[in-house]
């Protein structure tokens, strides 16, 4: 794909993250034997292997300084980019020697263990879901960040955390090109797009006395994030406008 700049859904609030979208087109998962894996008579589960997912754990330990305080969770999503309801949903890691069931909470998130039996055994992450119903995406949040805003620094995070997960389903010349600017966070090819919870009348990027408005997308729920423009430190809050918000403040009273 020839463009002069490429826009990515990254994996933040709900966006549906590149890497997952190509989770639901890569081929069959299959064991040893050739069969296709199945869980609780799912066929053809979701799943990564658990050796591509560990990339992003480290990523955050490398990169945790743009949040020092907060931690790392992973979060389901559907299809749609919607939570799925958490009631269940059975996730496990699952290999040969390795059988580890991950509590998935009722926000669909969950923790993504150290686990070098895991590595050694070339473990799956496997979720009773089939894999082009649900994927999943990294959950960084600082405390104190209100209910309506993302903090930049918890974004750039996570957007390190899904360049380590996603850059080898890229193709060789884009993930050389990505590489040789320090990974697709700090690419000037790329406009790094993201999903509000609900639909947005606007996303303004705040900074002190500072603001500027964000251009949403045309589903108003999307918006992009100057993620390496370096004028914007990691406290800058993405501070959200909800379109029903607005329509009910803009309603006179009866």
């Amino acid at each position: 794909m020839k463009l002069h700049w490429l826009t990515l859904a990254m994996g933040l609030a709900l966006a549906v993250p590149v890497w997952a979208q190509e989770q639901a087109q890569a081929p069959d998962a299959t064991v040893e034997s050739g069969e296709k894996v199945q869980v609780s008579g799912v066929k053809n589960p979701a799943l990564r292997p658990y050796r591509v997912m560990a990339r992003g754990l480290d990523a955050f330990d490398k990169h945790h300084a743009l949040a020092p305080q907060a931690g790392l969770r992973f979060e389901l999503w559907n299809a749609d980019g919607s939570i799925p309801q958490a009631n269940g949903l059975g996730l496990r890691l699952a290999g040969d020697n390795t059988d580890l069931a991950l509590p998935v909470d009722a926000e669909a998130t969950f923790v993504l263990p150290r686990s070098q039996e895991a590595l050694d055994d070339d473990a799956d992450l496997v979720l009773n879901r089939k894999k082009e119903q649900t994927g999943w995406r990294p959950r960084v949040r600082s405390p104190g960040v209100p209910a309506d805003a993302r903090r930049l620094g918890d974004m750039r995070l996570e957007c390190e955390v899904s360049w380590a997960v996603m850059k080898d389903q890229v193709s060789f010349v884009l993930r050389a090109a990505m590489s040789a600017v320090g990974g697709m966070c700090h690419s000037p090819m790329t406009a790094l797009s993201y999903r509000a919870p609900r639909r947005l009348a606007s996303a303004t990027l705040v900074s002190g006395e500072r603001s500027r408005p964000l251009r949403l997308g045309a589903d108003g729920h999307s918006y992009i994030v100057p993620l390496r423009d370096k004028e914007w430190d990691n406290e800058s809050l993405i501070v959200y406008r909800f379109a029903d918000a607005a329509a009910q403040a803009s309603t006179p009273d009866a």
